[in-house]
């Protein structure tokens, strides 16, 4: 699978019309997205048909969250030429099969390793905001990258499986989001904000404060860590879990944060699955956490520096750059993109497939 880039597709005006344009711009893409996940939510013992009736129990809260993404995702729908609960289905993923307990046995777990460097410790005084996204290989032909032009709000520029609202990304006003996997006991209990959502209502945030209430106000389903930051100088670990949120902040100048609980209160009070699946996130997340520590001791950071960091090979496959390796039920996972942003520049760079010989491509607000 040979991706040197992901294409970018600009939308622009009301929500309708966002989802249309993006919806015919991706269409191929978004019927491989559907292709994908159907296959996936087959696994885990339901049908297309369920899926669908799933996703339309999704619909009353969206629009309860934000009546302008439910009315794009119908946009996307008509766009593409699929129903709206197709498009649901995509931006509800990790919530409608992280709620089967069987799904350990067939899917790969969604990892990542995130990072971020404040300009205390940036050789040229910007935030450097960074992931690795770990998840299937198939992925690679799902990605594209989203620059949006609203009506009202920020202007968002962000990557994402096609067909979804959001996954990581950076918006006019400054503030930038990726997101990582983690697991508690209670997750798939009780229906939630569809994470993509929630990423998406922190990048159409103007105020950093409103980013950080997105997610601490919003019903949630599933555990997530949502790393959130500002281009003037400030981040945030947000360890969520249905029911709770938790915080962690950067030491040093350094945030990392990679798939498991790392916070005392989440510690004593969350009983963390994560690593039944992710094991490796704990030397991946120290490992990445020493390197650029070991790098600011000697001198201020360079993004070139935070890259390295996540290239490290040691485990592999199931190193901090996972090369592809099959997983339970036979799905294959790696390391899909290399992310890395200047949330000041409003610029951000992504690599596909950074396990193999790669190159940066560059995208602007």
């Amino acid at each position: 699978m040979d991706i040197e880039s992901f294409p970018l597709y600009d939308i622009e005006g009301d929500a309708q019309q966002r989802g249309r344009q993006y919806g015919r711009a991706a269409g191929d893409r978004i019927d491989l997205s559907l292709r994908t996940y159907r296959a996936a939510f087959e696994r885990v013992g339901l049908s297309w048909e369920r899926t669908r009736a799933l996703a339309r129990r999704f619909m009353p809260m969206v629009e309860a969250f934000d009546a302008g993404m439910l009315r794009e995702i119908e946009g996307v729908g008509e766009g593409a030429g699929v129903p709206a609960e197709d498009i649901v289905a995509l931006n509800a993923r990790s919530e409608m099969l992280y709620a089967f307990q069987q799904l350990e046995a067939t899917e790969p777990p969604d990892g990542c390793t995130g990072v971020v460097v404040m300009p205390s410790a940036a050789r040229d005084g910007k935030l450097i905001h960074a992931q690795n996204w770990d998840w299937r290989v198939e992925s690679l032909e799902l990605g594209v990258v989203l620059r949006i032009q609203p009506d009202e709000g920020p202007a968002m520029l962000t990557f994402a499986e096609a067909g979804t609202l959001a996954r990581a990304g950076l918006n006019s006003a400054g503030i930038a989001v990726t997101g990582n996997f983690i697991k508690a006991d209670n997750d798939g209990k009780q229906q939630g904000v569809p994470l993509a959502l929630i990423r998406r209502g922190i990048l159409q945030s103007t105020l950093y404060a409103n980013a950080l209430g997105v997610v601490c106000r919003s019903a949630r389903s599933i555990s997530n860590n949502m790393i959130i930051t500002h281009a003037e100088g400030e981040a945030v670990s947000l360890e969520t879990c249905p029911e709770q949120v938790f915080w962690q902040q950067p030491e040093g100048g350094i945030l990392v944060h990679a798939n498991h609980f790392k916070t005392p209160a989440a510690l004593a009070r969350v009983v963390d699955r994560s690593l039944e699946t992710t094991p490796d996130s704990l030397y991946r997340d120290r490992r990445v956490t020493e390197a650029l520590h070991n790098k600011r001791a000697a001198g201020l950071l360079t993004e070139q520096d935070v890259l390295d960091a996540l290239q490290d090979r040691f485990g592999a496959p199931r190193a901090v750059c996972r090369s592809p390796s099959a997983g339970p039920g036979g799905a294959s996972s790696a390391t899909v993109a290399t992310i890395v942003m200047d949330p000041a520049a409003r610029k951000m760079r992504i690599a596909p497939a950074p396990f193999k010989a790669h190159r940066f491509t560059e995208y602007s607000l």
